[in-house]
């Protein structure tokens, strides 16, 4: 397997299924070591990072990585140097003060990596950085060293070890040819299991890299989506509403996100003449001066830290002192006003008419939250929101008009004048108030960008070697830089010879965005040590500690993690060679080889063919893919391999080995001379059955006719043998460490038991051919396996701890990227409730627009429908009874709620919520930018959006009545419906507020408000158009209407099974009363029910007043919704 590590993937030869692919992958494999070249960011959000960095990172991360393992490699350097010091007891005293020497030297080296790990010394941090360079390349050139000395101060070959020298005999060619398979075939092992490694780790390395970029995608979109979202809602209640999203309540109202704030300041600002120009620019032309003019006030309100609140038409206004508590809130929000008068400039510059700023502050208590499930719009409820209104409407343009609660606040900052407004509203003087004009600024306010302009216009002229400054910008000239703080920044500098780029480029944005990607691929892969955080999840059986977690980790597996079983089967097959070129030849003997690797070829074909999916049938891969899907089958395969190559190894050593795979049987008399030199021997074996003794004695006499005696027999070469098994099954990666841990201590203790015990005969001829060594060859080769065995466990440990720690990687990426995506679906659902979702979608796709870009769409047919409930402002006060009215918002909450519940039912898909307005609800039909229709469509097609809007209306008058019979409560809807065309758009680009504009919306809304509660008030247009669906309409007669003069009007009756026929015009009674007395009951039910929400109870004589001059006085809200409607006619 070929691995390449590039930015995107890691692709592999082995599984390319055409000509084509596999011309692509050998021509990747030219640099394989090399990750594909390229900068940038594709438009998918993959990271394309240079060539030379990705390897850097990834070189960094495999060092980091192979360190972890550098504990246990001392240990089986050690273990090797245990055993060269006290195994081959008659070496001579140089061998052992060298083996001593280099002991002690690995111990050093290992102290030394201690130096500085945990200071908190920069110094020290370094040194140990130096050590971790030049450390594990000293111990392995040591291991290297230490090795290489050893054998050459041997006397005289061993076969115990696999290289050495050795005295001539008849079998030096075959003893040398034995080790070079064995030495090659270790070799093999190891470099699959390198190779393996570094695959893992590439693939590790590359999927976290595509996880981050994933993740940071999906941050950037969730932090458009904060944006967008925290510049409509207060930070507080988003992340509330964030918190509660999808969670179930057994409350019995739903959740209302509202708090109650004191000592708030209240600015509304209107303004003045604009109704003037407004014949003269078409819809969109307003919309754009708008939303230049309010992304100015944004600015402002950002400078003052002002709250925006909403925008109705002309009309802007914002809060100070909420959520966010201040005591210089009303000095704010005059300086916001002041402001505001000077901004206003430009609309007059650009218009070129005298239009000018009407501006009203009370400061009082205020309900802050919002209402409903949909679309969401962060308001202010009190009596006082209302008296700031009336501030606003009782003034003078050009003036801030403040009350006297406001001046109370001011602390001397501002010099004022009596105005007198309580002499002008009505509702002003009911509540006591005095109101004043702001004449002055006593006390200038400096905010930090301008105060930044004037120090380096100080520096400039009175350059001061502390660079510091003592003047302050006069509040005029701060002013008057509101408008664009940074630009008068910008152009300062640029003028003085001191340009600095503001907007960076997209190159330069492109760059700084590979420097964090590349620093965050670092923390996230290279600086992280998972090795010493996976011992927090883990119990010393490197178990997780979390027991979901380890059954996850059970059931999981690495691609081609099976490769390692071909270790065994290698294994099993080598013994062929080995056996044929060391050991005695019999059929017997080949057959017993040969017997094992029918099972085992079985077993490794089935679990690789997974791995080989472009290279074999599909029902073979499919059987392989559910053979290793359970995790039982798949451990059961790998642990029956695992002892089938170990009991072979040992039923060779049992059975021919001794007596019948041998081609020499060790002679009576040679045993007796051997074991008269080793009487401890024979009293130590004498009574133990031996293999001889449990064969037949004429079997046993004919093998022994049979062999020339002449050849000699080495069995350590079996434990050599056994320690190749046990590095075959170290490898194998679907077993834990502990079966392995067993498995190699069985498999080894059971070796060493045949060497002791089974086949000391045989051992003693050996230790004769060595000169009778102090100790014996049985016992030195025993000492081998013992040695091989816990170093191999402990390879096997690291192996485990590393799989543990790349699969605790990978699920900490995915639980991140996780989280990453929860959080900006959250944030998606939230923005889409804030705004429409195509308007939503403009505004989180482009994130590199300018704050002051306009969103604007035209629709030529789309029905808008208002709906009030006129008795609720008699209904809402501010008692302790009711929670100083939170209790009543709680009530309207319900109700709004249950409206926009309605909008989830599949027949109102595509009806849209525009707004609440107080107790008013708005809402549109026909705005859907997928809709195409032919120019011949009929009108039942062409309108049949009108239609559903009907129907959305007459489930709300449903809706409430069910309210009203669980509450105990007498509300009405009052509601207007019209059609016709509209311009939609986003007015603010900084905290943008989505409405709708036109002489459409300005009709329905004034059919709401001249309507009768309990009716939908529709004109004779919109009448004509719904009688081909079967709605019944009384006529009302002639409705002045502000703005447009006498319309005719329509109420809707009912819908009938069949088409009614166009209503004739005249007069039509209704419920016995004509349609004169209709007109006049209109006229006395007429109320408040748009923004502010709240209507005072006025004199009874305000209601004798004219109905234009009522809406006006008593109803502002739907002035503030009517009135800039009428401006676009």
């Amino acid at each position: 397997m070929e691995a390449n590590l590039e930015n995107g993937q890691m692709t592999n030869a082995s599984t390319s299924k055409s000509h084509s692919q596999r011309q692509t992958t050998s021509r990747r494999r030219q640099n394989d070591s090399d990750v594909a070249g390229g900068v940038g960011i594709t438009g998918g959000g993959v990271v394309i990072l240079p060539q030379h960095v990705l390897n850097e990172l990834y070189h960094n991360y495999s060092i980091k990585q192979r360190r972890s393992g550098l504990k246990w490699f001392v240990f089986a350097a050690a273990l090797f140097n245990i055993w060269t010091i006290g195994i081959p007891w008659d070496q001579s005293a140089p061998t052992r003060v060298i083996n001593c020497c280099m002991l002690v030297a690995y111990l050093a080296l290992t102290a030394l990596l201690h130096i500085g790990r945990r200071s908190g010394k920069p110094a020290l941090r370094r040194f140990h950085q130096i050590l971790l360079i030049i450390v594990p390349r000293a111990l392995w050139l040591l291991s290297i060293l230490h090795f290489t000395v050893y054998v050459i101060l041997q006397p005289s070959f061993s076969p115990s070890l696999p290289v050495g020298y050795s005295r001539w005999d008849s079998l030096l060619s075959n003893q040398l040819a034995a080790n070079a398979v064995l030495i090659a075939t270790a070799a093999l092992i190891g470099l699959l299991y390198y190779f393996m490694g570094e695959a893992k780790q590439k693939r590790a390395f590359l999927e976290a890299k595509k996880s981050l970029e994933v993740k940071m995608v999906i941050e950037e979109q969730s932090a458009e989506q904060e944006r967008l979202l925290l510049s409509v809602l207060p930070k507080h209640v988003a992340i509330k509403m964030r918190e509660d999203l999808g969670s179930s309540s057994s409350e019995a109202f739903k959740k209302i996100y509202m708090s109650r704030h004191e000592n708030v300041s209240i600015l509304y600002a209107d303004i003045v003449g604009f109704t003037a120009i407004s014949s003269t620019y078409s819809a969109q032309d307003l919309v754009k001066m708008l939303n230049e003019l309010f992304a100015r006030f944004d600015r402002l309100a950002e400078k003052y830290q002002q709250l925006r609140i909403k925008i109705l038409g002309d009309c802007y206004y914002c809060i100070s002192g909420a959520p966010d508590e201040r005591p210089d809130h009303a000095v704010m929000c005059v300086h916001m006003g002041l402001s505001m008068v000077k901004a206003i400039k430009y609309v007059q510059q650009k218009a070129n008419s005298p239009v000018d700023m009407r501006v009203g502050i009370h400061t009082g208590a205020v309900l802050a939250g919002i209402l409903g499930q949909r679309q969401w719009q962060f308001d202010v409820y009190s009596k006082d929101v209302e008296l700031a209104n009336k501030m606003e409407s009782s003034g003078k343009a050009g003036r801030v008009h403040i009350s006297d609660k406001t001046l109370a606040f001011l602390n001397g900052e501002f010099e004022v004048e009596a105005a007198f407004g309580e002499k002008r509203e009505e509702l002003l003087r009911i509540a006591g108030l005095k109101t004043y004009f702001i004449t002055k600024v006593v006390k200038a306010f400096a905010s930090p960008c301008a105060k930044k302009i004037n120090e380096t216009q100080s520096e400039i002229a009175h350059p001061n070697p502390n660079g510091s400054t003592t003047d302050i910008v006069s509040d005029e000239d701060d002013n008057d830089a509101t408008l664009d703080d940074e630009g008068l920044l910008a152009q300062n500098s640029v003028s003085n010879g001191h340009q600095k780029v503001i907007a960076v480029t997209a190159d330069e944005e492109e760059q700084v965005k590979l420097e964090n990607f590349k620093q965050r691929l670092k923390d996230e892969l290279v600086t992280r040590d998972g090795h010493e955080n996976l011992t927090k999840d883990t119990n010393i059986f490197l178990r997780f500690k979390n027991p979901q977690l380890e059954q996850l980790y059970a059931v999981y597996r690495e691609p081609y993690s099976s490769l390692p079983l071909l270790a065994a089967l290698l294994v099993q097959c080598i013994d062929v060679l080995y056996s044929y070129i060391v050991l005695p030849r019999s059929t017997l003997h080949f057959i017993n080889i040969a017997a094992p690797l029918v099972p085992i070829a079985m077993l490794v074909v089935i679990s690789l063919a997974e791995s080989f999916s472009g290279m074999l049938p599909k029902f073979f891969v499919d059987v392989s893919k559910r053979f290793n899907d359970i995790t039982f089958v798949r451990e059961l395969a790998a642990i029956i391999i695992a002892l089938t190559i170990g009991f072979s190894n040992v039923i060779d050593m049992f059975f021919f080995v001794t007596f019948v795979r041998t081609e020499h049987i060790v002679s009576e008399s040679e045993f007796n001379v051997t074991a008269s030199l080793d009487s401890d021997i024979n009293l130590e074996v004498e009574g133990m059955v031996t293999a001889e003794h449990l064969l037949p004695a004429s079997f046993v006499e004919q093998m022994r006719e049979a062999v020339p005696p002449e050849r000699v027999l080495y069995p350590s070469y079996l434990s050599n043998f056994g320690v190749l098994i046990l590095i075959a099954i170290a490898v194998i990666a679907q077993l834990t460490h502990l079966t392995k841990i067993l498995l190699l201590l069985s498999i080894a203790a059971l070796h060493c038991y045949f060497n002791i015990f089974i086949m000391q005969d045989l051992y003693a001829l050996e230790d004769d051919l060595e000169h009778q060594p102090i100790i014996s060859t049985r016992y030195t080769a025993s000492g081998l396996l013992l040695v091989a065995a816990l170093a191999l466990s402990t390879l096997a440990r690291h192996m485990d701890h590393e799989d543990r720690v790349i699969f605790k990687w990978k699920t900490e990426v995915a639980e991140q990227k996780e989280t990453a995506n929860d959080m900006r679906q959250r944030n998606e659902a939230l923005v889409y409730n804030v705004l429409p979702v195509h308007v939503a979608e403009h505004f989180m796709k482009n994130t590199k627009r300018s704050h002051d870009d306009l969103y604007s769409q035209s629709y030529a047919e789309v029905g808008v429908l208002f709906a009030s409930m006129p008795n609720f402002s008699d209904f809402y006060s501010e008692e302790t009874v009711n929670n100083q009215g939170l209790e009543c918002l709680r009530f309207l909450n319900e109700v709004i709620s249950d409206f926009d519940a309605l909008l989830e039912l599949p027949q109102f898909q595509d009806i849209i919520k525009i707004k609440t307005i107080g107790s008013t609800y708005m809402a549109a039909s026909g705005i859907n930018l997928q809709r195409t229709l032919r120019n011949d469509a009929p009108i039942t097609e062409r309108w049949s959006h009108l239609a559903i809007l009907v129907e959305f209306a007459m489930e709300l008058k449903h809706a409430l009545q069910s309210i009203n019979e669980q509450s105990f409560n007498h509300f009405v809807l009052k509601m207007g419906i019209n059609h016709g065309p509209i311009t939609a758009g986003v007015i603010g680009a900084r905290k943008p507020h989505y409405d709708i504009w036109g002489n459409t919306v300005n009709v329905a809304s004034r059919m709401e408000s001249t309507g009768k509660a309990g009716a939908i008030q529709v004109t004779e247009e919109t009448c004509n158009i719904l009688q081909p669906f079967g709605y019944k309409f009384l006529q009302r007669g002639l409705v002045a209407v502000k703005g447009k003069g006498q319309l005719m009007t329509f109420y809707l009756q009912g819908k009938s099974q069949s088409s009614a026929e166009p209503v004739l015009s005249g007069a039509v009674e209704l419920n016995g009363q004509d349609s004169s007395a209709l007109e006049s009951t209109s006229e006395l039910e007429t109320s408040d029910i748009k923004m502010p929400l709240l209507k005072m109870n006025a004199p009874e004589q305000s209601l004798e007043i004219d109905q234009d001059q009522s809406l006006k006085n008593d109803s502002a809200g739907q002035e503030r919704v009517g009135e800039f409607q009428s401006l676009l006619e």
